[in-house]
């Protein structure tokens, strides 16, 4: 069979997943593939035409595809997002349509999930046929038992090709929104207290998120910084190169970081908007959000209210919600909340209002939500990683991770494990066990109830009623 392997790497052939590739390739010599390097060459596809149509030729004759790409920052990188848009805008879904199709990724497990559910959602957008997807750790090429498990998911795809196997399609076509929105409240502004208050997008003149953006920033009282993040000067994506772990210094030298610093690190209250364009936000978008990862993993938005301003038809977009909302929460921030132009246009001035009252009232407040699993479990990987391996190379990293206590292994809370290893020696007495099962819900309040007895916080708010 002939196989077409879209790479999303902008490493070429340097990529991490594009040696799970050739592995594949050694595995299964009676089969040809083709590699098309759309995230390295995504400048040379734009300008090129002969470049296109030869790509697109070669996804014409393959029998199947696969989309090998690392997962950058809760998704594919923005230069395979690229990709993707030129396909719509193009008119080439048919070239792509009832091909057989999965997925090979490489990541550290941080939101691999969104990913690979972005993917099955354009996937099934082109009318291909997709027939599962390998979620690999950087590192796990290594291992024999998951090389094994590498041929195993591989040949499925191969016998689903032959087999002309049925599938189903799982993610729905999304609507078209049509409402225009036009601005008919003359907002009441919102006193910011002194709050400085930044607005990012990547509007269209005369689109309906350029009237949101109008709109929200009139509703502040105080001065508003409005910016396009064209005007960050990006000269290109995030390369994938790690050279940014030991000092936070990004290799390229355009305007990005100056952006970054006049217009994100002041914010008390970002708000970020974006136009929803096949499964997420522009390309330019997800390009500012990959050239963030010159922060490593120290959060950079820590403290801020952060919300979004969508077009689109976001409530049809769990998954999309679920990266912008995780988005925040993983950088130690607070979602101050979401205006789409999904509702009756009638609603968003209202909920523009809302926006910026609630925006300012958290901020002047210094709320920030607790976390949720996405927030926990992805402390956890990055630290765990960090710890075990990274911190050699990402030093700025560690620094933060140290500086900040950040790495909280439990098995270093000494007190509790000889208090768990007691537990455990007492509980090992039957008559001991039956009391405790019998009364295992009072025990489990018992701390907290004591917590509520001794809390100065509470007493410190009864003395000022």
């Amino acid at each position: 069979m002939q196989i077409c392997v879209i790479s999303g790497s902008p490493k070429g052939e340097k990529s991490v997943t594009l040696q799970y590739v050739r592995f594949l390739e050694q595995a299964f010599p009676e089969h040809t593939f083709s590699v098309i390097h759309a995230g390295r060459e995504i400048r040379t596809i734009e300008q090129q035409e002969e470049v296109w149509n030869g790509l697109l030729a070669t996804v014409k004759e393959c029998d199947g595809v696969l989309w090998a790409t690392p997962v950058y920052c809760t998704l594919i990188p923005a230069q395979l997002k690229r990709f993707i848009e030129l396909i719509g805008t193009r008119n080439a879904m048919e070239t792509f349509s009832g091909k057989y199709t999965a997925a090979l990724t490489t990541s550290m497990h941080f939101f691999d999930h969104t990913a690979h559910a972005y993917l099955h959602g354009i996937c099934d957008d082109l009318g291909m046929r997709y027939a599962g997807f390998c979620s690999a750790h950087m590192e796990d090429l290594r291992k024999e038992a998951f090389q094994e498990q590498l041929i195993l998911f591989f040949s499925d795809f191969l016998e689903a090709i032959a087999e002309q196997r049925p599938i189903q399609r799982v993610f729905p076509l999304l609507p078209v929104i049509s409402s225009s929105y036009i601005p008919e409240i003359p907002p009441v502004t919102v006193d910011t207290h002194g709050k400085r208050v930044v607005v990012l997008h990547d509007a269209e003149p005369g689109s309906g998120q350029e009237a949101m953006v109008r709109q929200l920033a009139a509703c502040y009282g105080g001065s508003v910084l409005v910016a396009h993040i064209r005007d960050s000067m990006m000269k290109g994506g995030c390369q994938g190169c790690c050279r940014c772990a030991f000092d936070n210094t990004c290799i390229y030298d355009d305007g990005f970081l100056a952006f970054w610093e006049t217009y994100v690190v002041p914010a008390d209250i970002l708000v970020m908007a974006g136009t929803i364009q096949d499964r997420f936000l522009s390309a330019t978008w997800k390009q500012f959000f990959d050239r963030s990862f010159f922060n490593g993993h120290v959060p950079a938005f820590e403290g801020k209210q952060v919300a979004y301003l969508v077009e689109g038809p976001l409530g049809h977009l769990a998954n999309l919600r679920e990266v912008l909302i995780s988005l925040v929460m993983t950088e130690k921030a607070n979602l101050a909340g979401i205006v789409t132009n999904e509702p009756d246009p009638d609603e968003i001035d209202a909920a523009l209002h809302a926006l910026a009252e609630r925006s300012v009232r958290l901020s002047d407040r210094g709320y920030i939500a607790p976390v949720t699993f996405p927030a926990v479990g992805g402390h956890k990987i990055f630290r765990d990683e960090i710890w075990g391996g990274m911190r050699a190379t990402f030093k700025a990293d560690d620094r933060y991770y140290r500086q900040h206590g950040l790495y909280d292994f439990p098995t270093r809370n000494y007190l509790q494990r000889i208090g768990t290893r007691a537990t455990s020696l007492i509980m090992s007495i039957p008559a001991v066990r039956r009391e405790v099962v019998k009364n295992m819900p009072t025990y489990m309040i018992q701390p907290l109830q004591k917590s509520i007895e001794t809390s100065t916080v509470l007493a410190k708010r009864k003395a000022k009623q």
